[in-house]
């Protein structure tokens, strides 16, 4: 039998939290808000711990894990959050800052759709950090970009349910085999590759592999120049993103007779 995965919804204020296709509606709009795999994770952080005390030093380790980061990534996390939920300055309806401490999520949250379950097979992926093969330490975030553009642009695509990041991201270090991997993250796919320069030039491997049967769907390699590192994370986000589509669309491989 295929793995299942929940499928919560949560409302508040004036939105609809969709935690298993990953999406945020706003009250009354068909379409889902345009919102960063990072910030949507942080939100669904927020509200599953709603009226709690969210401390600093557990919000930076939670948020990003494996990965040391400074109180600045969490004030423009905070920040952009806000921005996307509509708070003015000075407006609390969702996040209240406690001096010195922390956040706290005040809205008052209500889950809709209790534990409604699907399989993972039909098109459930999970993005893995990227691993840098090279000896420069700064390479180790553009390699997490890399992955986390292609999270980004999979999220929202019909018919794909995109694994969180935070979730994703933790098994780093964890364990190498693909299929105890998605035992654990739920995901029938995982999004693989590593990172290697070449002085100015940039080596990219990317693979597709299906977590049930332990099997490399495609494997694909991208050579760019390291120069504008933005336009290297889309040169190679973007077509991964379309790749792993297009794959996700087609029948899934039986697993047995």
């Amino acid at each position: 039998m295929d793995a299942l995965v929940s499928h919560v919804v949560y409302e508040f204020g004036d939105f609809r939290l969709d935690a298993g296709r990953r999406v945020l509606f706003a009250r009354g709009e068909p379409r889902h808000l345009a919102i960063s795999p990072h910030v949507f994770e942080t939100l669904l952080y927020f509200v599953e711990h709603a009226g709690e005390l969210l401390e600093k030093d557990r919000l930076l380790v939670d948020l990003w894990p494996g990965v040391v980061v400074e109180e600045n990534s969490l004030n423009r996390e905070i920040s952009s959050l806000r921005h996307v939920l509509g708070e003015a300055p000075g407006d609390n309806r969702y996040i209240a800052t406690v001096p010195g401490r922390g956040y706290r999520f005040v809205a008052d949250v209500f889950r809709v759709s209790p534990s409604v379950t699907q399989p993972s097979f039909d098109g459930t992926v999970a993005v893995l950090p990227f691993e840098n093969l090279g000896d420069q330490g700064g390479d180790e975030f553009l390699a997490r970009a890399i992955a986390e553009n292609i999270l980004f642009r999979l999220t929202g695509i019909a018919g794909i349910a995109v694994i969180a990041q935070t979730s994703s991201f933790s098994v780093l270090g964890r364990c190498s085999d693909a299929r105890e991997i998605g035992r654990r993250l739920n995901a029938r796919y995982l999004v693989e590759g590593s990172l290697q320069r070449d002085g100015s030039r940039l080596r990219v491997m990317a693979q597709l592999i299906d977590a049930f049967l332990g099997t490399h769907v495609w494997s694909l390699r991208f050579d760019c120049a390291a120069g504008d590192i933005f336009a290297a994370e889309d040169e190679i986000a973007q077509p991964v993103a379309e790749a792993l589509a297009a794959s996700l669309r087609a029948p899934a491989p039986k697993s047995g007779p």
